[in-house]
């Protein structure tokens, strides 16, 4: 068969062409530089895939490479073949070359859905410059937005400095009106007199107002910072915390503290932490209505998360009261019948919401209220006060 394939038994092109000079070469260098072209183009390609490995089009480029590679043999066999006779190899090479140049043709029909979604320049240059005054656009904003929230860091620095200072100066009068009031009170019995019941009842009025107003303005001072993981990361011990709390805020002692034997100790800001057990707590004890009252601490482990409750046995919360318990002043009785400004689930939601945890309420009307909340594991400690916020704290 190779002896078949490459012997030139037969007639050379030149014979063809009578040995005529000027025709042997015009055909000779015609088809040796269509060679040296076809073989220059598949070099160009590898290189360009070599270059761009991401191209979506290498499978064709690749298989149009070996067809034009092929097509420059038969070219080269042409020359051969004006001195030689070698056909069956020539007629090899051509069908080889057939074979590829079909495979190819298929290829490249099934590429002309995706060639035509390809954008042309024009467009590519329209999507460049329109990209490029969005992001002109998006630039400014971003430099507005910067120069906004510098001003509104700049403006809740002077509120805060405003809230501490405006705390302590309006205190100072009520704690001197509070002293008059016990100075008359001291005056009238230094003198023998003995105040009508009515007045009376009116200087305990005026006492227990100004004690509001004070308790007021703490909660204020304390919602300002609420939401602030101030304070140093240090191990606490949730269970001793929680029975420290509940003995300095039970003072009558009708209440019975019940905890969760599981109650972690646990990495964390603990100032945030025991005020919002603290409230909580106060809230438990407060809401209380029963001569021997019961609070229960509970926990559960979740993940990133630790899950706390306090659980009351008070007369509980209508689930549809349960978004207006959490806003500032908001109160479900009346002020003279439970003591407190009503800012309390206020600042832990604040507190809670700031650290990465949620604030929950389950409850049964008239079968006391459940208050769960979770705290981060892991938290990580926010950067001092600013220069404003000491200012105000160093005036107090």
């Amino acid at each position: 068969m190779l002896n078949t394939l490459f012997k030139s038994d037969f007639m050379p092109h030149g014979m063809c062409y009578l040995w005529e000079p000027g025709l042997v070469w015009l055909h000779v260098v015609s088809d040796a530089l269509i060679f040296l072209s076809y073989i220059s183009i598949p070099l160009t390609l590898i290189y360009i895939l070599k270059q761009r490995s991401d191209l979506i089009f290498s499978k064709i480029m690749a298989l149009f490479g070996a067809f034009v590679l092929l097509c420059g043999f038969t070219h080269l066999l042409s020359v051969w073949n004006v001195w030689n006779g070698t056909y069956w190899f020539s007629g090899g090479v051509k069908s080889l070359t057939a074979l590829v140049s079909v495979a190819t043709a298929y290829m490249l029909w099934k590429l002309v859905p995706s060639l035509k979604e390809i954008p042309t320049v024009e467009k590519l240059k329209i999507e460049v410059e329109r990209r490029e005054k969005a992001e002109a656009e998006l630039s400014q904003k971003a430099q507005k937005l910067a120069q906004e929230s510098h001003r509104l860091a700049e403006l809740n620095d002077e509120l805060k400095a405003f809230a501490y200072a405006s705390s302590h100066d309006l205190k100072s009068p009520l704690r001197g009106i509070k002293q008059l009031a016990s100075w008359i009170e001291e005056d009238l019995e230094d003198e023998g007199m003995e105040l009508p019941d009515d007045s009376k009842e009116h200087f305990e009025l005026l006492k227990s107002r100004i004690t509001r107003m004070e308790r007021l303005l703490d909660d204020l001072l304390e919602y300002s910072k609420a939401g602030h993981a101030t304070g140093d990361i240090s191990e606490v011990n949730v269970k001793s915390t929680a029975e420290d709390l509940f003995e300095l805020l039970n003072t009558k002692g009708t209440v019975t503290l019940h905890m969760d034997d599981s109650l972690p100790s646990f990495d964390t800001v603990e100032q945030p932490f025991s005020l919002v057990l603290r409230n909580l707590l106060d809230n438990a004890i407060k809401h209380s209505d029963k001569s021997d009252g019961h609070v229960w601490v509970g926990f559960n482990d979740q993940n990133t998360h630790y899950e706390f409750s306090v659980t009351d046995d008070g007369p509980g919360v209508k689930p549809e009261d349960f978004e207006k318990i959490v806003k500032i002043f908001s109160k479900l009785k009346p002020k003279d019948e439970v003591e407190g400004s009503g800012m309390g689930l206020a600042i832990i939601n604040k507190i809670i919401n700031r650290v990465g945890g949620r604030l929950n309420f389950e409850c049964e009307e008239g079968k006391g209220l459940t208050v769960k909340f979770t705290w981060p594991k892991q938290i990580q400690k926010n950067p001092s006060h600013s220069n404003n916020e000491e200012i105000a704290d160093a005036a107090i």
